[in-house]
């Protein structure tokens, strides 16, 4: 059974190859040696989501312009689904609340790195 999970609004769609594909921004290896892409889809109707199959993280970047919500918000959002999968939104939500001020420079940055235009 495939696990996807939508982030803050609207249900979640299935992706086309053509979407993942069309600007993957970034590639790393986890610490269990699985590769995962971050992609920016300004597409999508959610802010972010994440596709543990095919090891997706997508972002919508335009959405986050024009309804002006914090992209370290997302960013930091997706990256704890990825790291803790058995978790559900609510319990993602209130981690991203409470730990997002407490995110080093370094780390932010990373986070950024992550759907940097190349």
């Amino acid at each position: 059974m495939k696990k996807k999970v939508r982030s803050k609004m609207g249900a979640s769609v299935a992706f086309s190859r053509a979407a993942v594909a069309s600007d993957v921004r970034s590639y790393f290896v986890d610490n269990s040696g699985k590769r995962w892409r971050w992609v920016v889809d300004n597409r999508m109707r959610d802010y972010g989501d994440i596709d543990y199959e095919r090891r997706v993280i997508r972002i919508n970047h335009a959405m986050h312009k024009r309804e002006r919500e914090s992209l370290i918000d997302t960013l930091f959002h997706e990256e704890l689904h990825r790291l803790f999968p058995s978790l559900g939104e609510r319990a993602i939500c209130a981690m991203t609340r409470i730990l997002l001020p407490t995110l080093s420079r370094q780390y932010r940055s990373w986070l950024y790195s992550r759907i940097r235009q190349r």
